[in-house]
Parts: structure tokens; sequence; C-alpha cells
């Protein structure tokens, strides 16, 4: 399921198969890993969210959740963001990072750490749209999730508490959960764990 720029939810037309897209990313990732350019950390990033997190769209959310597999159980803010960057071949803890505080998660996974309190969601869309082309790990006051500016438009890519409460994609200035949160921070993924 993928949420547009309207907010509403199509079903995909395909059938996604997980373990070959996370094969896919993995190869991707270690290719990154060895060739260490802008090119390939690109096309991994593309890769990674434009084929195997669209796998978790309209999975449920729920507060313990904490499955494995893209459409059944359901998947915590934190366990999405950990699962999700584990089977795209990072080496981490998945459930010690999921349930820490998302600046620790941060701070284990990102750098060029940037932290807002008390500013407008159009002011933080603006200084994620400043920082280029990437993917990003966000920090909530109670949530977390992903940033993903594709030169084009800002993306939320979250487990989300609010309706319709599940794993989406939506645009990151249309965003319930961020225009709620008064604290934010944000930090590039580095991909080398």
């Amino acid at each position: 399921m993928n949420r547009g720029e309207t907010g509403v939810f199509s079903q995909p037309t395909f059938q996604f198969n997980y373990d070959q897209q996370k094969q896919r990313c993995q190869d991707l990732y270690e290719l990154n890993k060895r060739k260490r350019s802008s090119e390939t950390e690109k096309k991994f990033i593309s890769f990674l969210t434009d084929s195997l997190l669209p796998c978790w769209y309209g999975t449920p959310w729920d507060y313990n959740g904490i499955t494995q597999v893209p459409g059944q159980g359901k998947i915590a803010c934190g366990y999405f963001v950990t699962t999700t960057l584990r089977d795209a071949g990072m080496k981490i803890n998945r459930v010690k990072l999921a349930q820490c505080v998302s600046q620790n998660l941060l701070w284990d996974l990102c750098k060029d750490f940037k932290k807002f309190s008390d500013k407008s969601l159009e002011y933080f869309v603006s200084a994620v749209e400043k920082t280029g082309y990437g993917l990003y790990i966000v920090g909530l006051d109670n949530h977390t999730g992903y940033i993903f500016n594709d030169g084009k438009d800002v993306w939320f890519i979250h487990s989300g508490v609010y309706p319709p409460k599940c794993a989406l994609k939506e645009k990151a200035i249309n965003s319930i959960t961020l225009k709620n949160s008064r604290y934010r921070v944000f930090g590039r993924i580095v991909f080398d764990k």
C-alpha cells in the first residue's frame, strides 16, 4: 500500500517477493561498502526506498509490534527502522536499537545530526531539503522513522500511530506525526556496519 500526495492509499498492482528484494538490497549494500562512491550509495538507497521499504507498507502498527515479515503481524516504529536496515544488509542489533531512545539509535547509525525544538514543520522540512539527497533517521518526541530526500520531495517513511496506523510513506510536509512533535532530530545514515 502506498500513500500518495493526497494521503489516499492504493493497493500495489504487483506482488512483492520480500526474500528476493532483501537479497538484491544486500548485494547493493555490499557493493556500496566495497566501492564507496556517491553513485553506489545512491543505487543502494534508491533500491531500499523504492523496492524494499514498500514491501512493508500497509503492515499494521502496534506499540509492541515486532514482526520480521512484512504484512504478517504488527510492527512498532523502532522495529520498522531496525528490521528494514538489518534486512538491507546492515549488521546491527535489531532488538536493542529498536527499544532504545530514538536519539541513541541515531548516535549509533548516523552522522551530521541536526536538532530542532519547537520549530515549525515547514522550517524542519526546509532544513531537510537543504541537506540534499539522502536517507536519514528522524527521532521525534515519542516516535522514529526515516526521512528520505529524493532531490525533489522530502518523505517520511515510518510505522505510524495515527490512522491508518500502519507502515507508510507520506510527504513530510503533510505528516500529522511530524507536525505534532515538538522535538525532531535527524541524521544521515552511515551505511558501513
